[in-house]
């Protein structure tokens, strides 16, 4: 930590950073690994080619305060752009390049820029602008690989409160704007930083995060620069063998990484004998995982806290023992304080002083940051959630990056997301997305969340993932919504099912036969305020099978479950009696229809096999042979298909209902009797299994299939599972509960629906 904070305000940034009167030229200023194989810039020649950028722009009319566009991937051709531009006394707008060209093509049209500096293979849009290519000649003339002869570096040196950059920011408000950020509030929150935590001369600084987001420009870039040290700037996507390959060959001693990174390395990282620090920022990072990668590569594994409207606001001190969690103390010369009050160590973190983004605060100079935090009698800084983010479970406000940190310390989680999803009973209830590198029931870690949180903080709805998305800052983002395609949906069961998988907030396609059975069903789930469309398709038929596939595959972009429910009764009577092709049809729609389902979607699909069964299928149902043998055949199927599916880690499973009274089991009821001894033993059967509670409730049920397609059997994979199979562990079933239909011999006085 050095002595006293150097208060750079008034200074040019492109200034302060390039040190253009400093004797450097020959030392390596980037090492460029951000489009594969390796490539150095001197200062140099990074000095020229900025210099001869910022005239480029003059030549092409761009004036001071003058907006210039950079479309361009992390690489030395963006640092060039970057501080080129600044150089030319012009203000630097970075566009996304994982954005849309229609996104792209707003920005430009409501920026009022005067140029663009793009890279070709990303196929910019096509602008009445003076536009600079990576890779090409610009229309000026001036190569942009090569050193020139320019003027001197910059051709304007004026700082202070003038724009710097204009970076795009949600706000707290969530609603998206750009924010001009000057010069005074980046080269003072440099000096902030340095106060702390110190970059040297000799450093080599790998850079993961944006460099056109703060975090990558105001902790790794620039930094890096302004102290004369190397900086290398990582592939894009970034993984833990391009960490050790790059620590290794280019011996970097100080590592600026994203979460997602971080916690690779803690699966898959080993020591490396020149680093000495990582830093891990953009988004939260559970506690567990620094653990875990500080002790697997032996070196501290620091975070601190930062927005575009205030830079870095907390950093871990170098040198100093940082509580577990917290993103260390306060940069210097910042005032704090809490929505508690002037006494208050906690509550919404209010900030003022010199790098806080003018346009983004009050008056008197306050930044309302929309952070929850809590700050420790030593100082020490603790993010506890965001203000707009807060679950609302039945009056009490919810953290989901508190209840993050408690999901991820499981030992069987190696990611998870919070979020809150609506509930008509409890306004909203937690739901925890989960990455697993084991397969454990998902009811484990809930049960592990109820034993170390409050009640009102316990994770209601768990789902498994197999990623967690994340913004290009780490930041972790809920998964989209689960796509599943559903057979026989249009009646039934099958409609009950779909509208359970509906309201539990999945993009559900309903297929079946009937066109006016499956618009009802669609028609009803639309009005509750679910998502859902209809594939008209006859799963005894593989041309329309295929066809339907392909249109939801189509429509959702993929599909992750695949829920097979299509089947019929089949004739009722002695095997030797009944209509043979009866016999055939209910094994063709049962097995076969299930197995051409599974055969066209399996190319797409991400996640899950669900196969619905009976317990019929496991034992056997004299007089109704068909239905059972086709039954009994597709849990064998799911047994094998699970083996087979298990290196690309999807999982088939034999869900079996439970008796509820609908499908083929209300028509037997409403059939009533006809005469014939075989269907009349049916009914009578039926009537007796409800009248004695054995029947499982429609919601039971429906719950179990949600649970099911949302990861809770995953660790079931191939087998046989039940309602209360699931249930069971999800919530506690009462001891005076009713045992579930079963046989109790080989006798017709009992059978299995």
């Amino acid at each position: 930590m050095t002595a006293a904070w150097e208060v750079p305000a008034d200074a040019h940034l492109g200034v302060y950073v390039l040190r253009p009167d400093a004797a450097d030229d020959d030392r390596v200023a980037i090492v460029d690994r951000s489009r594969g194989g390796r490539r150095e810039w001197t200062y140099g020649r990074l000095r020229a080619a900025v210099a001869g950028l910022a005239a480029w722009l003059r030549r092409s009319g761009v004036g001071e305060d003058d907006t210039v566009l950079v479309l361009v991937e992390n690489s030395a051709e963006f640092v060039v752009a970057y501080h080129g531009i600044l150089a030319a006394g012009a203000v630097v707008l970075a566009l996304d390049p994982r954005d849309t060209a229609e996104h792209w093509r707003s920005a430009i049209d409501d920026a009022g820029a005067k140029a663009l500096i793009a890279e070709t293979s990303l196929g910019p849009p096509k602008v009445s602008l003076p536009t600079a290519c990576v890779g090409s000649r610009t229309p000026g003339g001036t190569p942009w690989d090569e050193a020139v002869a320019t003027p001197p570096l910059p051709l304007s040196a004026r700082g202070g409160d003038r724009t710097a950059v204009l970076m795009s920011s949600s706000g707290t408000q969530g609603t998206p704007k750009l924010v001009p950020v000057s010069h005074r509030n980046l080269t003072s929150n440099l000096g902030q930083i340095a106060h702390l935590h110190r970059v040297r001369g000799d450093d080599v600084v790998l850079s993961v995060p944006p460099l056109r987001h703060v975090y990558g420009m105001q902790m790794a870039m620039n930094p890096a620069l302004r102290a004369g040290a190397t900086l290398v700037i990582g592939a894009t996507p970034f993984s833990a063998a391009d960490f050790t390959r790059d620590v290794t060959e280019d011996g970097v001693s100080l590592a600026y990484l994203v979460p997602s990174v971080v916690t690779e390395l803690g699966a898959a990282g080993k020591p490396l004998t020149s680093l000495r620090l990582v830093v891990s920022g953009g988004a939260p990072l559970p506690s567990v995982d620094a653990d875990r990668c500080a002790a697997v590569l032996g070196v501290p594994v620091v975070q601190g806290f930062g927005m575009i409207e205030a830079g870095c606001v907390s950093f871990s001190p170098d040198g100093v023992e940082v509580p577990q969690g917290s993103t260390g103390v306060l940069v210097p010369g910042t005032e704090v304080r809490f929505t508690g009050g002037e006494e208050a160590e906690s509550g919404e973190l209010w900030l003022r002083g010199p790098q806080i983004a003018l346009a983004s605060a009050d008056a008197e100079g306050w930044l309302r940051t929309g952070d929850l935090a809590r700050r420790d009698e030593n100082g020490f800084l603790r993010i506890t959630g965001r203000v707009k983010s807060l679950i609302k479970y039945k009056g009490h406000q919810v953290s989901p990056t508190a209840l993050e940190e408690v999901v991820t310390s499981h030992p069987a989680v190696t990611e998870a997301c919070v979020a809150g999803v609506p509930d008509r009973v409890t306004g909203e209830i937690p739901k925890a997305y989960v990455v697993l590198h084991e397969p454990v029931p998902l009811a484990e870690i809930t049960a592990y969340v109820a034993d170390r949180v409050a009640p009102h903080q316990r994770v209601r709805a768990i789902e498994r993932v197999r990623v967690i998305p994340r913004s290009s800052t780490g930041k972790r983002t809920r998964p989209p919504a689960l796509r599943v395609l559903l057979t026989g949906g249009g009646r039934g069961l099958g409609r009950m099912f779909a509208q359970a998988l509906a309201a539990a907030g999945m993009s559900v396609a309903v297929a079946g036969r009937c066109r006016d059975s499956l618009v009802e069903t669609v028609d009803e789930i639309r009005r509750a305020g679910g998502s859902a469309t209809w594939v008209h398709l006859d799963v005894t038929d593989g041309d329309s099978v295929t066809r339907g596939v392909d249109e939801v595959v189509a429509e959702f972009g993929g599909l992750d479950v695949l829920v097979n429910n299509a089947g019929v009764p089949g004739p009722i009577g002695p095997l030797w009696t009944v209509n043979e092709a009866e016999w055939r049809q209910a094994f063709e729609v049962s097995l076969f229809g299930s197995v051409r389902m599974t055969r066209a979607v399996l190319p797409a699909l991400t996640g899950r096999v669900v196969n619905v069964v009976s317990r019929a299928g496991a034992v056997g149902w004299p007089h109704v042979s068909a239905y059972a043998a086709g039954k009994a055949a597709l849990i064998s199927v799911t047994a094998s298909l699970a083996g087979e599916l298990a290196e690309s880690a999807r999982v088939a499973v034999a869900f079996h209902p439970g008796l509820v009274d609908a499908g083929m089991t209300r028509s037997h009821l409403e059939r009533g009797r006809t005469g014939n001894r075989w269907e009349d033993d049916v009914l009578a059967w039926t009537v007796k299994a409800r009248q004695s509670g054995r029947f499982t409730s429609a919601e039971d049920s429906a719950d179990a299939l949600v649970a099911i397609v949302t990861g809770a059997a995953d660790h079931l994979s191939g087998r046989y599972v039940r309602t209360e199979d699931v249930l069971s562990r999800l919530r506690p079933v009462p001891s005076d509960a009713p045992a579930s239909p079963d046989f109790i011999d080989s006798s017709w006085r009992k059978v299995s629906s």
